[in-house]
């Protein structure tokens, strides 16, 4: 039989998927995997069971959030192995899981596209050289919003509680003077936040990214521009949508396989990251993409080219 070490995370979302664990194995057992479970119980212990598990797994799968999906991504990269990634979303966010067409709470289904697909090589990308991320890189404000909002309220409301927490944090902005190296570009402007994207969506907006492909080597920087406060609030409602992507008064977008991110005040200079929701290096950031470095298990379909798309930079640009 083949070999898949199942990870878990007892305390991710409702804490409802201990009560699956019997589908799970049923699941996998009819497609020919022997299990070995592993069920977190500390910080840390994730990497530390990787980094001493053998090498001749067939899967790795993953049960919880984003946060749970990149600790165990980053142990297997920092190990060296490249072994199939399976995700079974349980978390409060599961962004990256809901971009693979997989449904939040649904386990069975879940187990079934593991053992009836063939795994696909994705991009994932790299911070400083030594950090990974498979779906989002974010700064500026509001990137700690999916760790202020409530769980109870996260699973209540979906994308409408991230919604409702960054408009309460309004009085709070500032505008952030940055410097993006993009490719051959150089770009000064004040921004509020950006999120380097290789999914779709990230804080439960599906649609923040609508060009995003995972397969084609390159990341979507989406930045809000310093404009009036008064101006923000009808900006994330069109996230919900994907129609910010046509406001270039009020969005930066950038399409490159590489970034340079620098905070230009020095009151900002420790300013903190995330990554795939979890907490980040400090700035600046260097990010780039590993093309179809990874293979992961899920109903990854290329995105189309659109002949109408148009890359808006129309930006402050320094020689």
């Amino acid at each position: 039989m083949k070999k898949l070490k199942l990870i878990y995370n007892p305390f991710s979302g409702n804490k409802s998927f201990k009560f699956d664990l019997d589908v799970c194995f049923g699941i996998f057992q009819k497609g020919g995997y022997e299990v070995h479970p592993f069920r977190t119980l500390t910080p840390g212990d994730i990497e530390e069971h990787i980094a001493q598990m053998d090498e001749d797994y067939d899967a790795v799968v993953a049960s919880g959030g984003d946060g749970t999906i990149n600790i165990v991504l980053n142990a297997l990269m920092h190990r060296g192995l490249r072994i199939p990634l399976g995700i079974i979303p349980s978390g409060t966010a599961n962004d990256f899981a809901t971009f693979l067409g997989l449904k939040s709470g649904n386990v069975e289904e879940a187990c079934r596209v593991i053992v009836e697909t063939k795994p696909q090589k994705i991009d994932i990308g790299v911070v400083n050289e030594n950090l990974y991320f498979i779906n989002v890189c974010a700064g500026g404000l509001l990137t700690n919003v999916s760790q202020t909002v409530d769980k109870d309220v996260k699973n209540a409301l979906g994308s409408l509680s991230y919604y409702l927490k960054g408009v309460e944090q309004l009085p709070n902005f500032h505008k952030i003077p940055f410097r993006i190296t993009a490719g051959d570009k150089v770009i000064e402007e004040n921004l509020y936040l950006y999120m380097i994207m290789n999914s779709t969506g990230t804080g439960g907006f599906t649609k923040l990214s609508p060009e995003a492909d995972v397969t084609d080597g390159k990341f979507e920087l989406i930045g809000v521009r310093g404009k009036s406060i008064l101006d923000i609030p009808p900006v994330f409602l069109k996230m919900l949508t994907g129609d910010h992507i046509k406001d270039e008064k009020a969005i930066l977008y950038l399409r490159e396989d590489s970034f340079r991110i620098e905070c230009l005040d020095e009151n900002f200079k420790i300013m903190e990251t995330t990554v795939d929701g979890e907490m980040g290096p400090k700035m600046p950031l260097d990010v780039r993409v590993l093309k179809e470095e990874y293979p992961v298990f899920g109903n990854i379909k290329p995105k189309p080219v659109s002949r109408e798309t148009k890359l808006p930079f129309s930006v402050n640009i320094k020689k």
